[in-house]
């Protein structure tokens, strides 16, 4: 992984999320962009000079959040990896996503939740929207990862083959670390499959992944959300890894699932959109 990009809004879960990208960069010798958005709906980018000065207001955020920025990598930066920061204005997801492309980012590492998030409030716009579109894997953290946290995942699927390639996208993060991987079917009584084609669907999916090492394990719940995290944290495992879509149907855990697993756990999520 070359480059990783950490959206920043001073929340304490974006805190979470530096510091993980930290752990993750130092690791893999990659660089860091932050990424801080002023909030507007206007086509900031393509306004002249003229016509920005007659917003006097967002300048005055922009230049605000410029150096509050600075000043936040100064305050947390570890160590030798490269920080950049870059200060967007704009719809946050598109500014986040632009930013990633932009850098052809390897990696996405956000905070499951914002600052203006409470208790009562579900996952937040912007990250299902980010997890929806962003090209590269995303991780969303509640807490800082340590290295711990990174040498056990779970990747929970229905093991069909659309979904793959965004598995292997997980793989230079999986690799990096030494990740041992626990194959994670989970069969509900509303999609109950057999448990020997469940297993044979396992062993399919994982040809042409020899070089990684991985555990396969069938688990009945009756609903995939409660049986993924149920599982996750009786293994005591790192992070859950899942495969989102937007398309309806059975070839994945869609992204409901995703944001309701971010949700209603503190392990860290990795999510990788497939067409």
């Amino acid at each position: 992984m070359k480059r990783i990009i950490v959206p920043i809004d001073f929340s304490s879960y974006a805190d979470s999320a530096f510091l993980t990208a930290l752990k993750i960069a130092d690791k893999e010798n990659s660089s860091i962009t932050c990424v801080n958005v002023v909030n507007s709906a206007l086509d900031w980018k393509n306004l002249s000079a003229d016509k920005k000065k007659q917003h006097p207001d967002i300048l005055d955020a922009e230049a605000e959040a410029k150096d509050k920025l600075k000043a936040y990598v100064m305050e947390h930066k570890l160590g030798g990896v490269p920080v950049e920061s870059v200060v967007g204005v704009g719809v946050p997801h598109e500014i986040i996503l632009d930013v990633a492309n932009k850098h052809k980012a390897d990696l996405i590492v956000l905070g499951a939740h914002g600052k203006e998030h409470s208790k009562e409030k579900f996952v937040g716009s912007n990250l299902q929207k980010v997890i929806r579109n962003a090209d590269c894997p995303v991780l969303a953290v509640k807490k800082a990862m340590n290295g711990n946290h990174l040498r056990k995942m779970v990747f929970a699927s229905m093991f069909n083959e659309e979904s793959k390639p965004a598995f292997v996208k997980m793989k230079p993060f999986i690799k990096a670390f030494h990740t041992s991987v626990h194959f994670l079917f989970v069969n509900t009584p509303s999609a109950f499959v057999n448990s020997s084609e469940a297993q044979k669907r396992m062993d399919h999916y994982a040809k042409g992944l020899e070089d990684m090492v991985i555990h396969k394990h069938i688990y009945c719940h009756q609903e995939p959300e409660k049986g993924i995290i149920e599982f996750a944290e009786s293994h005591k495992i790192g992070f859950i890894g899942i495969a989102s879509s937007d398309r309806t149907g059975k070839s994945s855990y869609q992204i409901g699932v995703t944001d309701t697993v971010l949700y209603k756990t503190e392990i860290p999520v990795l999510s990788v959109k497939f067409e």
